[in-house]
């Protein structure tokens, strides 16, 4: 395990050595240091006592440095003013981080121990196409989960189905009241339709014709009972989730269950917790006001303003949906929901979804988990802390049960991308996108866009190829520029996402890390045998440019360890970027299947096997295909 596992031993022995200085119960950190001259690891430790004890960090150090007993291959350095650096034997780091990487599978830490996790993500509102902004919640979901199931976790896919919400209503409006027609023209699908034509317009409509607001508030009464204009809109959602489904298998996500919000409020459960609610008076009956007959959550931080649960005509806010869903995620009502095959996905892989009259015993174990994991934009960071807080009082503040808000900032396209898609920007060097105004771009329409310029620059560098190979490449090389483009950014940083620069074979991009790993794979194809190593393996690479690519290899699973901790893809797509980079700078500064020195030669094709085992798995955790050929 290599770095991870030296960390490990340097937190035991700091740990020991503090139990020596009768200090037991101290929190401390073991990190990877910046800058290599100063070793592998550090902790900052010293800093942490020193506030404590009143005393000089560089004297702490040297004394926690006497009483630290650790691998002799580990060097112990004080550093001023009061750092402790940990310096590995290159010559058994080398060795070890080679033969953990250079044939598959790769030993990975097991972090999870079998702890069940649900993780929603997607969950877009059955009215519309999945828009660019929607692609970053899945990656993101669909990368963590793969990152999750590596480490030893039991997780399950969830994508929440909202058909019974403001939106849906909206498309009623549309179809019933405002004479729009429910299919679509040709060559359209039907969630684009849906969401590019009657859900805008309707929008629209509402300023001109104020009296479809009251059809739309009528229609969400409906939706709560089985009317036929619930049937009608179980049927236009149905169509829509069918679309979207096939565009997020078109992206590599796949899920365990769909869960529908209708079958939340046809539950008698959601009765059940309500009136635990009011017992526990965490809800209220307004009396007097605009919200009087409402039901509201009496929220006590004073910076934030109460929130209905019930409406005043009995009708449920998503909020009183997303409690129960949250409760019902971690074990703290009974399963509410029957359970019932949807289909089988692309993978051919079988999807479950919630059900009211069907009823299949052999499901899976969808409830009661030990976290669940909830991906929603930033905007919701205000709901999700009432929902956390709630779950607090249900739960009598136990912490047995895990129920965490996974926010990211959104996403907006660059000027050059908007202008190539149609849109017109005056002055704005970004556009936002708003579903109601239409001023968004659907993932197919921008996949389809990425691909066609990946099919010119595969053609034009494979000119002997078929159209199909070319289309197939073509393909992946768009949904690796798409993924990585939306993963390789910190969650609370707001997307300006530009095709062009998505596309480089140069630079931090999907393609460049498929061009690395197709590089490496032709190394070893051209090579014609199977390299060995030897304890010595490190004399053959000495060269700092290769030192670099060992080093880094060592780092696996300490990056997989701190993207797991701080549930984020984004670490370990960086690391992708930071690997790939260091493997090119060696090979272009040392000969591999040229190189006239046998161990050298041997050496060099074990870092190259290496690297390519190494990349390809980071790659399938953050949920990106690779090619042999690009």
């Amino acid at each position: 395990m290599t770095l991870y596992k030296y960390k490990l031993e340097i937190e035991n022995g700091i740990k020991e050595g503090l139990k020596k200085l009768n200090l037991s119960e101290m929190n401390f950190q073991v990190r990877e240091t910046t800058n290599p001259e100063y070793g592998e690891l550090y902790s900052n430790l010293p800093f942490v006592l020193a506030k404590k004890l009143k005393k000089n960090p560089i004297e702490i150090a040297e004394k926690l440095v006497k009483n630290i007993k650790i691998n002799k291959s580990i060097k112990i350095e004080v550093q001023k003013p009061g750092y402790i650096n940990f310096r590995i034997d290159y010559e058994i780091l080398c060795y070890e981080s080679i033969k953990n990487t250079i044939e598959e599978p790769i030993n990975i830490i097991n972090l999870g121990q079998g702890k069940k996790i649900i993780l929603e993500h997607t969950s877009v509102n059955p009215n519309k196409a999945l828009h660019i902004g929607h692609a970053r919640n899945l990656f993101i979901g669909d990368a963590l989960s793969k990152m999750l199931k590596k480490t030893g976790h039991q997780v399950k896919i969830m994508n929440y189905i909202d058909d019974s919400g403001l939106q849906v209503a909206d498309l009623i409006v549309g179809f019933k009241y405002a004479k729009m027609s429910d299919e679509p023209p040709d060559n359209i699908k039907f969630d684009s339709y849906a969401g590019d034509n009657v859900y805008v317009k309707i929008n629209e409509l509402y300023k001109e014709k104020p009296e479809l607001l009251e059809k739309r508030k009528q229609i969400l009464q409906e939706l709560e009972k089985e009317s036929e204009i619930q049937k009608y809109a179980q049927k236009i959602t149905t169509r829509i989730l069918k679309n979207q489904l096939e565009t997020s298998w078109r992206l590599g996500a796949f899920y365990d269950l769909l869960v529908f919000e209708s079958h939340i409020i046809f539950s008698k459960n959601w009765k059940d917790i309500f009136e635990k609610m009011k017992k526990l008076k965490i809800v209220e009956l307004e009396t007097k006001g605009e919200l009087a007959g409402a039901w509201i959550i009496k929220v006590k931080n004073k910076e934030e303003s109460d929130k209905v649960i019930v409406r005043s005509d009995g009708t449920s806010t998503y909020i009183a949906k997303d409690i129960v869903l949250a409760s019902w995620k971690i074990g703290l009502i009974k399963d509410i929901f029957n359970y019932k095959i949807y289909g089988k996905q692309l993978n051919q892989k079988e999807l479950w979804c919630t059900a009211i009259n069907q009823h299949n015993n052999n499901h899976p174990e969808f409830t009661d988990n030990n976290t669940a994991i909830t991906i929603i934009d930033a905007r919701q960071n205000r709901l999700q802390k009432i929902i956390q807080n709630i779950l607090n009082e249900l739960n009598n503040y136990k912490n047995s049960k895990e129920y965490l808000h996974l926010p990211y900032e959104v996403v907006t396209l660059s000027k050059k991308t908007a202008i190539s898609l149609g849109f017109k920007i005056e002055n704005n060097e970004t556009i936002h996108m708003s579903g109601r105004k239409g001023t968004y771009i659907n993932v197919d329409t921008a996949v389809n866009f990425i691909k066609n310029k990946a099919i010119q620059e595969t053609k034009s560098r494979n000119p002997e190829k078929s159209i199909e190979w070319i289309n197939d490449i073509s393909e992946k090389i768009s949904l690796a520029a798409f993924r990585y483009e939306l993963l390789k950014q910190d969650l609370n940083k707001l997307i300006i996402f530009d095709i062009e620069n998505s596309l480089r074979l140069d630079g931090e991009t999907g393609p460049y890390l498929l061009y690395s790993y197709a590089r490496a794979s032709r190394i070893i194809e051209k090579s014609g045998f199977e390299p060995k190593i030897n304890n010595n393996i490190s004399n053959s690479l000495s060269q700092d440019h290769e030192k670099n690519l060992v080093k880094t290899l060592s780092k696996l699973n300490l990056i997989i360890e701190e993207s797991i901790r701080n549930t984020s893809p984004m670490r370990l797509s960086k690391f992708a970027f930071t690997l790939s980079s260091n493997f090119n700078s060696f090979y272009e500064k040392s000969n591999v299947l040229h190189e006239q020195n046998d161990n050298i030669k041997n050496a060099r094709l074990a870092l190259v096997y290496s690297f390519r085992n190494t990349i390809k798995l980071i790659l399938e955790m953050i949920g990106i295909n690779t090619l042999e050929k690009i």
